[in-house]
């Protein structure tokens, strides 16, 4: 009994059991369910090794071995596989093993192994697809730039993707256990606490989320609810969208469409569900707040169609189901708020690929107005009829098919063409035209059919008789109710004969044109509300505009007061003459204004404009004169700057001379005192320093002479040796203070007397050695000339060279050392002073000297200054005159005081001094004293005045500039009073030319500069004492 079951069991098992020889690895025995599995015969198995029946790669070489062994080792187990095995017919299944040994009776050898093999593909497919589902899961959650998360019901956030981080700034580990309304606008959170606002599995929400860093994104999102097998929630499963540019896109639209009256909507077909736009509900007179959400009801919009025009729409709407066509319609509906419309509807069917409908999409305008403005037509169109019948204008209506065949022809066509209207009907209009004019005609048809405005067309049309003629055609697109579509009405006339006169006008407008582009003037026309109507290139080019640009452009635009569109006053002195005068304008100038701005002066002329007798406007021709007048301004703006940079150097030389009168003439009196050997040393110092400072003072207040080339050179003989000694003596006590070394280092081989300037030598060199003392704090300075070069005109070129081991200026700033009031550094200027001008004059001097200067500097390692001037040698005479007191300096000091006798060195003189300043009235007291005179001192011109009117003087000082009265004006009353009597000498500190000009042209006779010398004054007292006497 138990054999015959156990053999049932084997046979009809649905595992396949096979029996394999444990030596052999051979197939044994199989049992119909292995056959069955593996599409052989129990014969073709038997003897089979069974590796042959596994797929190549799951099998090893002591697979059989290895599992026997195995077993041997412990009987009692069984082995678990999993491996693919090769069918009869090549395919290729997963299979489970369960492999056991079986032992010999009392014997431990073994008698079989026993396999169970169990098919499992399906369970292995199933597990590979789940497996590349997680896989593609994980590609998708990963990588995809939508946020997905998974959340409970009470909007914690249990996973979100790793693109939220890119999309909102906040880490995912971050938001994870937080609640979801935390991330979202105050009021789109405050809505999510609604009930059922917080996920839904039928609607997509769109709110704004809030970014990291503060500002807000518009995300579209949509939730699937997870449910366990009760059907309680388990988690929500969110996907949301930046949607933030589409929703400008959007809003774009919006406003788009509610400008244009027209709605957006979206049948799903596949949830039956409507979606509308917002302009689509102003439409309909559905109030925004019907529904939270963009859908819609779509019983209640189909209850608004008017019940005839449904049934309409339902046929055309499932024909395009039916064909997968776009449909169009025109319905009436009746608003919410009762108002009649008429709509015209436009849609578009989805399909799938099998042809199943997926969604239809269209638009829907408000042509209300349109269609009414439609109506009035047709209501009209009898006599719209009438008047075509007797027009003299060809009037047809043609299809809009890009044919334009003809539907209907005024009887003028016949006179026109010599058709009938008859002959025309139903024939294709676009074979009456010029086959060289069609492209132009179909491309004006689309224009018009995009609703543009547009000027009439012309083109030549086909006659009976096989000629063409030119017309003019006006045409308009409407929409037809009787023909059920859109139609063209056109309106064509005859221009043949005005063709021809256009003709001849284009011919004389083309000579016109080539005279009026060739002229160097600048021409354009206006009408009379003063718009351009034409414009020449040479204008064009004068004012900067674009042609286009220009035309229709207002005349004011170029003259006006400033760039403010304010119309130049001057403007309506011209133009409403030249306009409503009839008559032409002499030329004026004025200032024109150019395209960017700048203006230009012009002289300009206007010319009424007739057409039929009929003034239609004005011809302007002008011509730029800005360079004439720049000249004459450039002329006037130069003298006005000289004569201001005159009257400052007037003023500075009189305040500066001043001071330096004082200082250089007390210095000069003091030296003729009893000095002990020191003092006097500091004397000459004092005098020394005073001069050169004298010669600074006049080189600055003359820059503007350099510059104007207006300096001379004054050559005398010079002593070359004194003249360096003297400059390094006026430094001795600055370099003692400082502890510098100077030293002086002249060539054996120069002259010591050469013919040169020596006030400009002198102050070159006082100004770089002053440079060189002022920037050197250690080590030694040095000056020294040599001999650079002879000339074949017996001139010789002499180099200076001024050494120092100071500051070093570095390269870059090397070329800014000769330009007029540079300095290196704001900080060198505030440590050591200066204007900046020292070496910009010392250049100037050079090269009025003949030479050139120049500089070579290491930055913290001292400076090296040399210049070049070109001398002359002295005549020989000049050097006996030299050689007789050669060094020698005379002592003011030995002059002896007993020659002055008590009527005075020149004779008896009775003097007066007109001077405001306590020091140059001391200064001019002492001088005469020494002198043996005893003057009167008055402080302005006003007393002057009196003092010479009650007194009889033979000599007069006068000051020029006092207060209450200026040495001028007095002069003037003096003169005017008492004629050429007293003798009045100007002593003033302006000391230019012209300033000596000004004093003898008001009556004085002679002219002292301050600071005044003893030499000069005694020279004006001897020279006037004579005539005097």
């Amino acid at each position: 009994m138990s054999e015959f079951l156990f053999k049932q069991l084997y046979l009809r098992s649905s595992i396949g059991v096979a029996v394999v020889s444990p030596k052999e690895g051979t197939l044994i025995q199989s049992n119909p369910a292995l056959c069955r599995m593996l599409g052989y015969s129990e014969e073709e198995l038997l003897n089979m090794h069974y590796l042959d029946l596994i797929y190549p790669d799951d099998e090893a070489d002591d697979d059989h071995y290895v599992i026997l062994n195995n077993l041997l080792l412990d009987p009692e187990t069984a082995i678990e596989l999993e491996r693919r095995f090769l069918r009869k017919d090549g395919e290729i299944i997963w299979v489970a093993q369960h492999i056991f040994l079986i032992l010999q009776e009392d014997s431990s050898e073994p008698l079989v192994l026993i396999s169970e093999l169990t098919d499992i593909t399906n369970r292995r497919l199933a597990e590979d697809k789940i497996q590349e589902d997680q896989h593609l899961y994980n590609l998708i959650t990963q990588n995809t730039p939508d946020m997905i998360s998974f959340g409970g019901p009470d909007g914690t956030l249990h996973y979100v993707s790793p693109s939220v981080e890119l999309l909102l700034g906040y880490p995912p580990d971050e938001m994870i256990g937080t609640k979801r309304p935390e991330y979202y606008h105050v009021e789109d959170a405050l809505e999510m606490t609604e009930h059922g606002k917080l996920y839904s599995d039928t609607d997509v929400y769109t709110r704004r989320a809030r970014h990291k860093n503060g500002h807000y994104l518009w995300i579209e999102s949509s939730s699937q609810v997870v449910r366990d097998e009760l059907g309680e929630i388990k988690q929500i499963l969110t996907i949301g969208r930046d949607i933030t540019q589409r929703k400008k896109y959007e809003d774009m639209l919006a406003q788009a469409q509610y400008l244009a009256k027209m709605g957006s909507w979206e049948w799903d077909a596949t949830k039956t569900r409507l979606t509308v736009s917002r302009e689509m509900r102003n439409i309909f007179g559905f109030s925004l707040d019907d529904s939270n959400h963009s859908y819609f009801d779509y019983k209640r919009v189909l209850s608004c169609i008017d019940p005839a025009d449904f049934i309409r729409l339902q046929k055309l709407v499932h024909q395009s189901l039916a064909n997968g066509t776009n449909g169009e319609a025109m319905v009436r509906i009746k608003s919410a708020d009762g108002k009649l419309k008429f709509l015209y509807a436009h849609w578009e069917v989805v399909k799938d690929e099998e042809g199943r409908v997926l969604l239809i999409s269209g638009i829907a305008q408000d042509v209300t107005e349109r269609h009414r403005m439609e109506e009035q037509l047709r209501d009209s169109e009898q006599n719209y009829r009438l008047l075509s019948e007797n027009s003299m204008d060809f009037i047809s209506r043609n299809t809009a098919d890009g044919h334009l065949t003809y539907l209907y022809a005024s009887p003028i066509c016949q006179t026109m063409f010599g058709y009938t209207p008859e002959e025309m009907y139903e024939t294709r209009g676009i074979d009456y035209i010029h086959p060289e004019d069609k492209e132009k005609v179909v491309s004006y048809l689309s224009s018009c059919m995009e609703g543009k405005k547009l000027e009439p067309v012309t083109f030549r049309f086909l006659c009976k008789d096989g000629t063409y003629i030119w017309t003019e055609t006006t045409l308009r697109y409407i929409y037809s109710e009787t023909f059920g579509g859109h139609e063209l009405v056109c309106v064509t006339r005859d221009i043949a004969e005005r063709t021809r006169h256009f003709e001849e006008i284009e011919k004389l407008s083309n000579e016109h044109a080539l005279i009026l582009n060739s002229v160097s003037e600048g021409i354009f026309g206006m009408n009379l509300e003063g718009n351009t109507m034409f414009i020449n290139p040479a204008a064009i080019t004068m004012l900067g505009y674009d042609p286009t640009e220009w035309l229709n452009s207002k005349f004011h635009t170029i003259h006006q007061t400033w760039l403010d569109n304010e119309p130049f006053l001057g403007i309506q002195k011209t133009l409403i003459p030249s306009h409503f005068n009839n008559r032409s304008i002499d030329e004026k100038e004025g200032v024109f204004w150019r395209q960017d701005g700048s203006s230009f002066l012009v002289r300009y002329r206007m010319t009424p404009l007739f057409d039929s007798d009929e003034r239609i406007g004005a011809v302007v021709v002008f011509r730029d004169i800005t360079e004439e007048k720049e000249i004459v301004r450039a002329k006037e703006s130069a003298e006005e700057a000289d004569r201001a940079k005159s009257e400052f150097l007037a003023i500075m030389s009189h305040e500066l001379r001043t001071p330096m009168n004082g200082i250089i003439g007390m210095a000069d009196l003091l030296s003729g005192t009893e000095l002990d050997e020191e003092q006097s040393y500091y004397t000459q110092i004092i005098n020394s320093s005073g001069e050169a400072l004298l010669h600074i003072l006049n080189e600055v207040l003359d820059f503007s002479k350099i510059e104007a080339g207006m300096m001379t050179l004054e050559l005398q003989m010079v002593d070359l040796r004194e003249v360096i000694q003297n400059v390094s003596e006026l430094f001795y006590p600055k370099v003692k203070e400082k502890g510098l070394l100077l030293t002086i280092d002249i060539a054996a081989d120069l002259p010591f007397v050469i013919v040169t300037d020596e006030a400009r030598l002198r102050q070159i060199l006082v100004n770089l050695v002053g440079n060189a003392v002022k920037f050197t704090e250690t080590g030694e300075i040095s000056i020294s000339a040599s001999l650079e070069a002879s000339q074949t005109s017996g001139n010789i070129i002499v180099k200076f060279m001024v050494k120092d081991t100071g500051l070093g200026i570095p390269a870059a700033s090397q070329g800014l050392l000769f330009q007029s009031f540079s300095q290196l550094h704001p900080s060198i200027n505030r440590k050591y002073g200066g204007t900046g001008l020292g070496l910009a004059i010392s250049k100037k001097l050079v090269e009025l000297l003949g030479g050139t200067i120049g500089v070579r500097s290491c930055e913290e390692h001292g400076s090296e200054f040399y210049f070049t001037v070109e001398v002359s040698l002295p005549k020989e005479e000049w050097n006996q005159k030299i050689s007789v007191h050669p060094s020698v300096k005379a002592d003011k000091s030995d002059i002896p005081n007993a020659i002055a006798s008590v009527k005075g060195q020149y004779g008896p003189m009775s003097i007066l001094i007109a001077e405001d300043h306590p020091v140059n009235q001391q200064l001019m007291l002492a001088y005469l004293k020494k002198r043996g005179y005893v003057p009167d001192i008055v402080t302005n011109g006003e007393e002057a005045v009196r003092a010479v009117l009650s007194k009889d003087y033979d000599l007069v000082f006068m000051d020029v500039q006092m207060p209450i009265m200026d040495g001028i004006e007095a002069t003037g009353i003096i003169r005017e009073k008492l004629g050429l009597s007293p003798i009045i000498i100007a002593a003033t500190a302006f000391a230019r030319n012209e300033d000596k000009e000004m004093c003898l042209r008001a009556g004085m006779q002679d002219f002292i500069s301050k600071p005044i010398s003893i030499k000069e004054l005694d020279r004006v007292l001897k020279d006037w004492s004579t005539r005097i006497q």
